[in-house]
């Protein structure tokens, strides 16, 4: 039952990929050249919605759920904490990043993504969350060749490039440690449901968020 559910989620997961890949930023990436600027609006919008990551997933304690899962969200909170500022250090190590882009307005479907996660957590907790931990922890099969474009058009180096390369090997074991929560906790057919749905929302928001960067951005004239 478990493993049938573990492969129809990928199975949507894959699928909301799939519709990404048709989309404008996946376009702009492989099919033109990547601009430092287009770097640079995406790598800070990656800092926003990352450094809400370790706090919501920490508030979603605020609804009851086992102490053994919860012991795994203030574990993997914790490990999360601060994890933003290496996209930070990326632009910085290439000279993209400026105090003022701090203050600069998010885009909206940044907005969003953040704003769900927090709705999901104060309103359903732990459990459906893990439906975005599933897919989170998993993504960097699915945008590698976008990773490696990113880096041949700007000629970066693995050192400027610390938020991504850190996070391949760290999520191999996180990615263990969220399919063993879904195998135990994940127990009901609503259950399923609602992890489903936070797997397929978040990831068409993330979609739309790179869309969005895509299209403030558009290929220069040759």
């Amino acid at each position: 039952m478990q493993s049938d559910f573990l492969q129809s989620l990928r199975a949507v997961v894959d699928a909301e990929w799939a519709a990404i890949k048709t989309g404008p930023f996946h376009r702009r990436i492989m099919e033109g050249t990547v601009t430092r600027a287009l770097y640079r609006e995406m790598m800070m919008q990656v800092y926003h919605y990352t450094r809400h990551n370790a706090t919501n997933q920490a508030v979603t304690a605020f609804v009851e759920a086992p102490e053994k899962l919860l012991k795994f969200v203030f574990r993997h909170a914790a490990e999360e904490l601060g994890h933003e500022r290496m996209a930070l250090r990326d632009l910085q190590s290439v000279d993209l990043f400026r105090d003022s882009d701090l203050a600069q307005p998010l885009l909206p479907a940044t907005e969003a993504l953040i704003g769900y996660l927090y709705s999901v957590a104060l309103r359903y907790g732990p459990v459906p969350r893990l439906g975005y931990s599933f897919w989170a922890e998993g993504s960097y099969v699915y945008i590698d060749g976008w990773l490696k474009k990113i880096a041949q058009d700007l000629s970066l180096g693995k050192e400027q490039m610390t938020f991504f390369s850190s996070h391949i090997q760290a999520d191999v074991g996180h990615m263990a440690q969220v399919e063993a929560c879904l195998k135990e906790f994940v127990t009901t057919p609503q259950q399923q449901a609602q992890v489903t749905t936070v797997a397929r929302t978040t990831l068409f928001l993330t979609g739309q968020l790179l869309d969005q960067v895509a299209l403030r951005h558009p290929q220069e004239p040759a």
